[in-house]
């Protein structure tokens, strides 16, 4: 039987191309591989003060695994320090029971690009920590705009602490003038709360004043700013009120009820009053700051929003009040 030589030379092929192929097939994977590994960066766990090995090397799995979630080539994360190359660094530093997770991207190794840092209170919230850790190092955006319901830390959900102030009770007394009106010096009184710091405070107020021709009460809330924090400061202040006021003119009235007869005069009372909304403005000094109780002397403007028909309230009043410390517990807020 005759053979072909084309037969030959197809056979020839088709050997070479199942004897070849696989090996271009594995050369070409490899030399992906090595390509891959060539332009993947490095994570390096620097120090880890305080923390395990073990526990440091999890968390900063957990960073790379972050880091191939958002596309970035990482290689496996290692504790001794790359030669060149785009580096990622993080580190662990422990204090007291915090500890301070810092990542880094530098390149070459010690030119930082960027850099973000966030405190957890243990190795197990790096969970939570990790994901804001890597979305704030790469869109460089603060590590705080990263937060959620889901992701705040026991640091980040700790309670505030807050500069201290003082609670106090306030009584006072008052005269009370109404411009315009037969009305100078009046009593009245004033009962309220307030909680001052050195710089500032914050109150509530019921003051009111009258007699047989006008009357004001009010309910206020507003602050006061101190111009120092010494023992005896100037201050000034405002706020609003809820704010019901009163006034009784007399007229001189003549009549007779006879023709043959003289007039006889009297008073005609004409009562006018109204409520609402209105504001005020203060001005004075504190004293004996340094102790337990205060001393003020206070002048105070209040400007209702309305007025009456034939006469306007708009209180000026001048004062003195003593305050002292409120103390939760202790029996009735009299017994200073």
């Amino acid at each position: 039987m005759r053979i072909n030589p084309m037969f030959h030379i197809l056979t020839f092929f088709i050997l070479i191309l199942i004897c070849v192929l696989p090996f271009a097939t594995y050369a070409q994977q490899s030399s992906a591989s090595a390509s891959t590994r060539a332009g993947a960066a490095d994570l390096w766990i620097e120090e880890n003060l305080g923390i395990d090995d073990v526990d440091a090397q999890s968390a900063a799995m957990l960073i790379a695994a972050e880091f191939r979630k958002l596309g970035f080539l990482i290689n496996h994360p290692v504790f001794e320090a790359p030669k060149q190359g785009n580096v990622y660094r993080i580190n662990f530093r422990r204090l007291g029971g915090k500890i301070l997770v810092h990542l880094s991207q530098e390149n070459p190794l010690g030119t930082v690009i960027v850099e973000k840092q966030l405190w957890i209170d243990n190795i197990e919230e790096m969970i939570q920590a990790a994901p804001r850790l890597v979305d704030a190092l790469v869109n460089n955006k603060p590590i705080a705009s990263t937060v959620d319901m889901e992701t705040v830390t026991g640091q980040e959900a700790s309670e505030l602490k807050k500069m201290t102030g003082e609670s106090l009770w306030n009584i006072g007394i008052f005269g009370a003038a109404i411009p315009g009106a037969d009305v100078v010096a009046e009593p009245g009184w004033e009962f309220g709360w307030s909680y001052e710091t050195p710089k500032y405070a914050v109150g509530t107020e019921f003051r009111g004043s009258g007699n047989d021709d006008f009357m004001f009460v009010s309910w206020s809330i507003g602050g006061r700013y101190f111009f120092n924090n010494k023992n005896i400061s100037p201050y000034v202040g405002g706020g609003f009120s809820i704010f019901g006021g009163s006034y009784t003119t007399i007229t001189e009235r003549r009549e007779k009820i006879w023709p043959d007869e003289e007039y006889y005069y009297y008073d005609e009372h004409n009562t006018e009053g109204d409520s609402g909304l209105g504001a005020y403005v203060v001005g004075g000094i504190s004293m004996l700051r340094l102790t337990k109780s205060r001393l003020k002397l206070e002048l105070r403007v209040d400007r209702p929003f309305f007025s009456l028909p034939d006469q306007d309230i708009m209180p000026i009043t001048i004062g003195i009040f003593f305050s002292q410390h409120y103390v939760p517990g202790r029996s009735g807020c009299w017994l200073f």
